[in-house]
């Protein structure tokens, strides 16, 4: 597993690469524990990742929103 880090001071975090991370489950706690979870994802990604993630969170208060597939999709504006 490859850890990055985006630094941005106090809002720091880390970016997780790696073979087979989604079958790890304790992974995530150290940066969850009594948090809560936004899950963003699309209409393409979701059917196949969405529920290795929820389980990942393990009990992390998790909310979704998933997003129709497309570049037009991928902005805030």
């Amino acid at each position: 597993m490859i850890s990055l880090t985006v630094e941005l001071g106090p809002r720091s975090y880390p970016i997780l690469i790696g073979s087979g991370l989604l079958g790890n489950p304790g992974l995530l706690d150290p940066y969850l524990r009594g948090r809560d979870v936004l899950v963003v994802s699309n209409e393409t990604v979701a059917p196949t990742y969405l529920e290795p993630v929820r389980a990942m969170l393990g009990d992390a208060r998790v909310e979704t929103v998933i997003l129709p597939d497309g570049e037009a999709h991928k902005s805030l504006a």
